[in-house]
């Protein structure tokens, strides 16, 4: 089939990638030309959408800040999967926010704020708390912490916000989920999250976590959702809260690339083919740790690599503060293997000045 991506960074990258093995042809559509057009059979500007979607038997996307005329487009011909509902919820994060505490999944406590005054005022009221803008926000963009009701950093211009009371917890985890269009699903291995400055630093599978695959089931269910998805949680005592929800492949599911007996990006191309999907082994404890603001030199390479059970992946992108640049899929026979590596290759890649990458 010939498959449209919109979208054109390291996660439709890796899509085509996957994909080609099976035999599919891949057109990404995205004016910034990421990774993912490089590798493309054809690429197209956003200018040129109507003969994009002629070409496409089916498609898909990798981000979520995507014209909605584009969206519409794709879904009134019929090609769009996962569903514009999907994305449609998560273009805001206070539609998001109403619509996980609409179905009855447990969320923070939050308010939609029109102005960063009515928000300031709604973060008093809770004390600690994040103030985020309600679109384009993503890695810690666009998020402003209010601690005892104070905030002393530089004011956004007014929009619309989502204030979140600041809820202490335990950690935060995520889960890969995949459906197919005969309903069939299956849920990877939650995995364990470390973030820093607002993005995804390493993380660590499996962890266990039964409730959050069970959340999982459920909400793909609620939307009808053909594709995979990626869930991140928030555990806090005894329960689990969602924190955000991503409509496509996850940073947190790279390792199943080689952890796994099927990868989220194989999965996820399965899926919107109309192919059945794979339950999803795990071979062994697997993570990943990313790549942010530099690259490695040869002798940083070189350290990593012969760690064993390392692969590392170059998105071939410009270096600058805070952007990733790759990743490494870590791999090993234990779970406390796994971590030392895990934090080996951290300290090979950051030192003790991250700061100066993220």
């Amino acid at each position: 089939m010939k498959i449209g991506i919109l979208g054109s960074g390291q996660l439709g990258w890796m899509i085509i990638l996957e994909g080609r093995r099976l035999g599919h042809r891949f057109l990404v559509m995205d004016s910034a030309k990421g990774p993912a057009s490089e590798i493309a059979d054809k690429s197209y500007s956003n200018e040129s959408y109507r003969e994009f979607l002629r070409e496409c038997d089916v498609v898909t996307y990798e981000f979520e800040n995507i014209p909605m005329e584009i969206l519409e487009a794709a879904s009134d011909e019929g090609k769009l999967l996962p569903s514009i509902d999907a994305i449609r919820i998560k273009k805001k994060r206070s539609t998001e926010k109403d619509y996980l505490a609409g179905k009855g999944f447990r969320v923070a406590p939050y308010h939609v704020c029109g102005t960063f005054d009515e928000a300031l005022d709604r973060a008093a009221s809770f004390g600690d708390a994040v103030i985020k803008t309600s679109s384009e926000g993503y890695d810690g963009k666009g998020q402003f912490r209010v601690r005892h009701g104070q905030y002393t950093g530089e004011r956004p211009v007014d929009q619309e916000f989502v204030v979140e009371k600041f809820v202490p917890f335990d950690y935060e985890a995520s889960v890969i989920v995949s459906r197919d269009i005969t309903g069939t699903t299956y849920c990877y291995r939650p995995s364990l999250n470390f973030n820093y400055a607002g993005k995804l630093r390493y993380s660590y599978s499996p962890l266990r976590g039964r409730k959050m695959e069970e959340i999982a089931l459920r909400l793909v269910k609620e939307l009808d959702y053909v594709g995979t998805m990626g869930i991140e949680f928030f555990r806090d005592g005894a329960d689990y809260m969602i924190n955000e929800i991503a409509p496509r492949v996850h940073n947190t599911g790279h390792h199943t690339l080689r952890g796994f007996s099927v990868s989220q990006f194989e999965q996820h191309v399965l899926a919107v083919t109309g192919s059945e999907i794979i339950k999803p082994e795990q071979f062994v404890p697997s993570g990943v740790v990313n790549i942010i603001g530099n690259w490695p030199d040869n002798e940083a390479e070189k350290r990593i690599i012969s760690m064993g059970g390392t692969t590392i992946y170059n998105y071939f992108k410009q270096a600058r503060k805070g952007r990733k640049l790759g990743h490494v899929n870590v791999c090993s026979l234990s779970f406390s293997a796994l971590s030392e590596k895990i934090r080996e290759t951290d300290r090979i890649l950051y030192g003790n000045k991250a700061d100066l990458f993220f």
